[in-house]
C-alpha cells in the first residue's frame, strides 16, 4: 500500500522538518506534501529536497477560519493527487506519529472503510431571534468582511436576527446573511482527516466549495458533508489523540507526563507538541521500534 501525508503548517520550521524526517524514515516510499505559510517563518528548502518533500507553491497566506484556510487544505490534497497513493492523512506541523508507520498504514488498508472522519449532524438554525447553535451560525450563513461596525449597524443586525449575523474573527468583522446551506445535509468535525484516494477525490470534487468559501471554518464541515453526501463508508474514529482543558478553543500541549496516556490511546497520531519537547524522543523509540 502507498501512503501520502499532507502537512499544513505556519510556524516552527525545525519541528516541521523533524516530522518530515520521521515520516520519510518510517515510510520510505510515501508521498509527503507540505503547505507552509511562509509569511513569518520559512523551511529549509535544501532539507526539504533531501527528504523528497513536495511543496505547494506559492503557499496560500492563511487566515485562520477563513477561505484561505480552505484553499491551503484543498491545494494540499490536489497536489497529493498527482502522486500514486491509496491512503492519505492530513497533519499539522505539531502532529507526530505514536505507532510505527507501517503498522498505521496497514490499519488503514485493512479497515474496510474509506475514511476516519469525525461527523456530527448540523441542523439549520431556527427561524427565531432566540439564537442559533454555533455550527449552524457557521454553515447556514454566508459571510463577507466589513469595516468595524458602529453601534447603529450592530443594532440593525440584532433587530434583523436570524436573517443577519455578525462574527468577530482575529482578522476582522464578518457580516453574515442567512442561507439555506450547501443543498445536502450538513456535517461537521475536526479537519485532521485520514482518507482513501476515492474519498480524497470526493472532497476535492468542488461541488460544495462555492458555498463553503463564504462560511466560517469551512475545513471543519466541507469534507465531512461531501463524504456523507457521497455515501462512502466511514469510521467516526479519527485515530488522533489530543488533550483539552475545559472550555479551551485549542488542544493542550502534550509533554512527558502525557506519554502513558498517548500510548494507551491506540491512536495513530497525537498533537500538539512543542518543538524539541523530550516526549518526541520517547515517541521515536516507539515509532522506530
Amino acid at each position: 500500500m502507498s501512503a501520502a501525508y499532507v502537512v499544513l503548517s505556519h510556524q516552527h520550521p525545525e519541528q516541521v522538518l523533524r516530522l518530515a524526517r520521521t515520516l520519510r524514515r518510517g515510510s520510505p516510499e510515501c508521498t509527503i506534501v507540505l503547505h507552509h505559510d511562509d509569511r513569518r517563518t520559512s523551511v529549509d528548502e535544501a532539507a526539504l529536497r533531501a527528504l523528497n518533500v513536495e511543496r505547494v507553491l506559492p503557499p496560500s497566506p492563511v487566515r485562520w477560519g477563513g477561505p484561505t484556510q480552505l484553499d491551503a487544505f484543498l491545494r494540499g490534497l490536489q497536489r497529493a493527487l498527482r502522486a500514486d497513493f491509496d491512503w492519505l492523512t492530513v497533519l499539522s506541523g505539531q502532529d507526530y506519529p505514536i505507532r510505527p508507520l507501517a503498522e498505521i498504514e496497514r490499519g488503514w488498508r485493512e479497515s474496510g472503510v474509506d475514511g476516519f472522519v469525525e461527523s456530527v449532524p448540523v441542523e439549520p438554525p431556527p427561524w427565531s431571534r432566540a439564537g442559533a447553535d454555533e455550527f449552524a451560525r457557521r454553515y447556514f450563513y454566508r459571510y463577507r468582511q466589513i469595516r468595524p461596525p458602529g453601534r447603529a449597524l450592530r443594532r440593525v443586525v440584532a433587530a434583523a436576527r436570524p436573517l443577519l449575523a455578525l462574527r468577530e474573527m482575529p482578522w476582522g468583522t464578518l457580516l453574515g446573511v442567512r442561507h439555506r446551506g450547501p443543498g445536502v445535509p450538513v456535517r461537521r468535525g475536526g479537519d485532521w482527516l485520514t482518507l482513501s484516494r476515492r474519498a480524497v477525490e470526493v472532497v476535492t470534487g468542488g461541488a460544495l466549495v462555492g458555498h463553503y468559501r463564504r462560511t466560517i471554518l469551512p475545513t471543519e464541515s466541507l469534507p465531512h458533508t461531501a463524504l456523507h453526501a457521497a455515501g462512502l463508508p466511514l469510521s467516526g474514529d479519527t485515530r488522533r489523540y489530543t488533550a483539552w482543558a475545559p472550555g479551551a478553543a485549542h488542544p493542550a500541549l502534550l509533554g512527558p507526563d502525557d506519554l502513558d496516556a498517548i500510548l494507551a490511546s491506540g491512536a495513530d497520531f497525537a498533537r500538539k507538541f512543542a518543538p524539541d519537547d523530550p516526549v518526541l524522543d520517547e515517541l521515536d523509540r516507539v515509532v522506530f521500534a
